[in-house]
């Protein structure tokens, strides 16, 4: 899904959920619970995989004398 292009999570003042995703022929705004609730899941794990700021600048800085 992520790998497919981006998305965003949404909640409106209500509490509905909804997941808009983004690829390259096609856009969708998702309202059902099932699918908005497996990318809520999948935007957690790349939360846990991601570098945290000060870990992602100094990956860019190292990235970056290499070239």
């Amino acid at each position: 899904m992520a790998l497919d292009g981006p998305f965003v999570l949404l909640e409106a003042v209500d509490h509905e959920r909804f997941a808009y995703v983004e690829g390259p022929e096609t856009s969708v705004l998702h309202a059902d619970a099932d699918k908005v609730s497996d990318l809520a899941q999948v935007h957690g794990m790349i939360r846990m995989h991601a570098l945290g700021v000060e870990e992602s600048a100094a990956f860019i800085r190292k990235v970056a004398e290499e070239l």
